[in-house]
């Protein structure tokens, strides 16, 4: 039967499920027998204001001391539910532990009297040892409850094992003492924390009786605007009234002849590109189509795209990219959404363009861009449009909304506006100076916002654009070959892209004559180890790691990465770049202090409109700015976590919500289980990410309909006809049940490892010849396996493209043979995948090797 005293701390501590967890603002190896500690003495004045404002509110000056701790815990924590030890001396001679969750908004004095009173009722049923309170709690079986502490009573010696705040009231003037283990916080931390206490108490002690919690903070007014103005310092004055297009049209008067955009034999020049753009916009502004209207691109990669992309700006009107392998029912459902006018696509698209469009009373049209190879003058399958003027766009009109995943199971559209572009484009030209002698290779897809900048910012510095076809861009030997023989100066990517030819660099000799100068990562975490080797792999290229969100035009912060540091965990996100603004805020939207995990806004001349059709999603979104001072202004609320450095650098720490990044997508994971709970047969899912950073993968757990087995490749199948390839999940886990806490929530911490329980492996089939046993054993290896058999399939062991590179790398370094990478997609078991490498190697030791005389009679 369970006593009285173990109720109660079941009560106050059943859903507590994570430690509260100071980190230290910086990483790095610390010697952990060694403990930092700092002192702060108060004087008589200070002590009595403190003793004045407890008996004002009815509590002991040690019970506000205590409320106090576990408010600066939750700021310097990052959370909103504290455990912390506490002890007052001549309560109790035992450690208890005092729950805090604080609410901005509440009175101040209320928190006060609840956390004395919670105290008191601790002290009153106190006798269980630490581990019966730990199980008591909802914390993961095995760890301490809490690792911080406040005692209220004459200095003791510091603990070796604890963060501890000794506070001596007992003289005229009080004695602030904090310790903590070096291995847990730096010197500077025990410093910082030691101040945000101290500080912390003099604000409680200064407040009115009206104060709320978000009123009174551990900062002083320094920090406060130094996080606020000196590290938002970016503004630059820039030209008003220019449009993203206005920039390629001054460029191309400049250099009309040079070469804008290029793939294989097909070409066009600037004036060539301004020309047949302009055509476009004529017959689009024939078509009715001007500012406010959506015209959506369906597109392959070539020449064209790029006269597409101008070509609708310079009507007025706004682009939608349209992704051609999306399922049929999500690009209906984006048209509809906007209501597309007219559809832009290939001649070879068109009957599948008109089956799409048919089912979209608002499209009127569906024109189509002239074949790669034609001239610039026959490149049209369109008639002429005379006299139509484009109606002119200004820098507030929509230039273009990316549609990004969406939590209710809807892509949300984000729209953003010609201003906030060019500020970009202005900034990076500037910055990095971009110029005629620039080419980018372009390998994102128009509906990843990276694009924007790969043909408006390279064109307005009056550079060139080789577009990369789909084939080149599916194959990493091909897209190393184009940077390694072509004068590509400029790589845009996210970090997975580029990483995927990493494994390669190393398989040729190195290229000294290489002309890639700038490298841009971002949209996800940048490996620390690809800086590095970049670098080695081009002589001279510059590495940018780049942050922001597709809300924010882009980019809106920057980190030039030099020299890696051993001790950082992550690159670093950065700064604000020109007349961008970014805040790490706390619960109660204040700067965080430096080191404190906080949620990341971004504000300034950088931000979207909104989502195109949802009011209440962008009120939600994008709020108020409270920090500028400027009229009107507004700050997105990103869903990121970060927090500053002491230098004012920021740091990413990850989301906070249910989206995601697999390989630089974002995906709200509630869109896919949305999408999984309409297959027949599924009665309720759940999808989450197993793994971190490039080795992340999506993972679905499904709760069949009483008496419904699904095979967990049929259930891959049908959601990859309702959600674009990278939301598919990597593995389906059926289980008899979700697996919940003991309050009734979902625990995902017992969710199985998709190896666990995974896709049903078939039989094992033995390797026998040489070349089976030579790649079951590299598969195991990569996949992490014990054995793989013949049947088994790559991608249901846990393999993606990052991997496929590794592979074929691995089998250039070991078998001297050349694979591609479309060979490991069209043969997906081991077993086939193995003839195709014993095909090679039979194919490479029966080549003639030509003779001298051969040679010669060749020529």
């Amino acid at each position: 039967m369970m006593s009285t005293a173990s109720r109660y701390w079941r009560d106050l501590l059943e859903d507590f499920e994570e430690p509260t967890r100071l980190t230290p603002s910086r990483s790095g190896h610390r010697p952990a027998a060694t403990v930092h500690a700092a002192s702060i003495g108060w004087d008589p004045a200070q002590t009595a204001a403190l003793t004045a404002v407890a008996d004002r509110i009815g509590v002991r000056a040690q019970d506000v001391v205590v409320a106090a701790w576990g408010l600066l815990l939750a700021t310097h924590a990052g959370t909103d539910d504290v455990v912390h030890g506490a002890l007052i001396a001549g309560d109790t001679t035992e450690v208890l532990p005092v729950r805090a969750r604080p609410v901005p908004s509440r009175l101040m004095s209320a928190h006060l009297r609840d956390t004395a009173e919670q105290y008191a009722e601790n002290v009153r049923h106190a006798g269980l040892p630490a581990a019966q309170l730990a199980e008591a709690s909802g914390v993961v079986d095995g760890a301490a409850l809490f690792d911080t502490l406040v005692r209220c009573g004459a200095l003791v010696p510091d603990p070796a094992d604890l963060v501890q705040l000794q506070v001596d009231l007992g003289g005229a003037g009080a004695q602030l003492r904090l310790s903590a283990p070096a291995d847990l916080l730096t010197e500077a931390d025990v410093r910082l924390l030691l101040v945000h206490a101290s500080q912390l108490l003099a604000a409680v002690a200064a407040a009115p009786v009206t104060a709320r919690l978000r009123d009174v903070g551990p900062q002083s007014g320094f920090e406060q605007h130094r996080a606020v103005r000196q590290w938002n310092a970016t503004g630059t004055a820039r030209e008003p009234g220019r449009c993203i297009h206005d920039l390629f049209e001054r460029q191309a008067a400049l250099t009309p002849d040079a070469v804008a955009v290029l793939q294989g034999a097909d070409r066009l020049t600037y004036a060539e590109l301004d020309a047949a753009a302009g055509r476009l916009a004529r017959r689009l502004a024939a078509a009715g189509v001007g500012p406010g209207d959506f015209v959506a691109l369906h597109l392959s990669r070539t020449v064209q795209t790029v006269v597409a992309l101008l070509g609708v700006l310079k009507a007025g009107a706004a682009y939608a990219p349209v992704d051609p392998a999306q399922p049929v029912e999500r690009i209906r459902g984006l048209l509809r959404t906007l209501r597309v006018p007219v559809v832009l696509t290939d001649p070879g698209a068109l009957p599948t363009v008109h089956a799409v469009t048919e089912a979209v009373p608002t499209v009127r049209e569906v024109l189509w861009l002239g074949a790669p190879g034609l001239g610039p003058a026959e490149s049209w399958g369109l008639a002429e449009a005379g006299s139509v003027v484009p109606r002119e766009a200004r820098e507030a009109d929509v230039a273009y909304v990316i549609f990004t995943s969406g939590s209710t199971g809807t892509p949300k559209g984000v729209v953003l506006t010609h201003a906030p572009v060019v500020n970009l484009i202005d900034w990076v030209n500037e910055t990095h100076a971009m110029g005629p002698a620039d080419r980018v290779l372009f390998i994102t897809s128009l509906g990843f916002d990276l694009s924007v900048y790969d043909v408006f910012g390279v064109l307005a510095a009056g550079g060139s654009i080789r577009v990369a076809s789909d084939a080149e861009i599916r194959d990493p030997q091909r897209l190393l070959s184009i940077l390694d023989s072509e004068p590509i100066t400029f790589w845009d990517s996210a970090p997975a892209a580029l990483q995927q030819l990493e494994p390669l660099f190393a398989l040729r000799a190195a290229n000294t004559s290489s002309r890639l100068r700038l490298v841009f990562l971002s949209g996800d975490w940048v490996p620390l180890t690809l800086p590095d080797a970049v670098r080695g792999a081009f002589s001279g290229a510059e590495v940018v790691a780049l942050g922001g969100a597709t809300e924010a035009a882009i980019w809106s912060n920057a980190f030039p990465v030099g020299t890696v540091d051993p001790a950082w965990t992550s690159v670093p996100y950065g700064r604000p770049i020109a007349n961008a603004h970014y805040y790490v805020l706390d619960a109660a939207l204040r700067p965080a202090p430096v080191g404190a995990p906080g949620d990341l806004f971004i504000g300034g001349d950088c931000l979207a409109l909104g989502y195109h059709g949802d009011a209440e999603l962008t009120a939600a979104k994008f709020v108020p700015d409270h920090l500028s001072g400027r009229p009107g202004a507004r700050l997105y609320r990103t869903g990121d976590r970060a927090r500053y450095w002491a230098d004012g650098t920021i740091e990413f720490l990850g989301r906070q919500d249910q989206q995601v990044k697999v390989r630089g997508f974002r995906i709200e994971l509630g869109e896919v289980e949305a999408a999984l709970a309409t297959l027949p047969g599924i009665a309720t899912a759940v999808a989450t990410v197993h793994g971190a950073r490039a080795g992340a993968q999506l993972v679905a757990y499904v709760v069949p309909e009483p008496g419904v087995y699904p095979d967990p490749r049929d259930v891959r199948e049908h959601v990859a006809t309702l959600l674009p390839a990278y939301m598919v999940p990597a593995h389906v886990i059926t289980l008899d049940e979700l697996p919940v806490t003991t309050n009734g929530k979902l625990d995902r911490r017992a969710l199985p490892e998709p190896g666990e329980d995974g896709p049903a492996r078939p039989p094992y089939v033995a390797p026998s010849t040489a070349a089976e046993k030579a790649i079951a054993a590299t598969w195991a290896e990569l996949l992490e396996l014990d054995q793989v058999g013949l049947d088994d399939n790559f991608f249901d062991l846990g393999g993606h493209s990052l991997l496929i590179t590794q592979l074929i790398a691995r089998l250039k370094a070991t078998l001297e043979i050349d694979v591609p990478v479309r060979a490991v997609l069209d043969h997906q078991t081991a077993g086939a995948f193995a003839a195709v490498v014993e095909a090679a190697l039979i194919a490479e030791l029966t080549a003639p090797v030509p003779t001298p005389d051969a040679t010669v009679a060749a020529v």
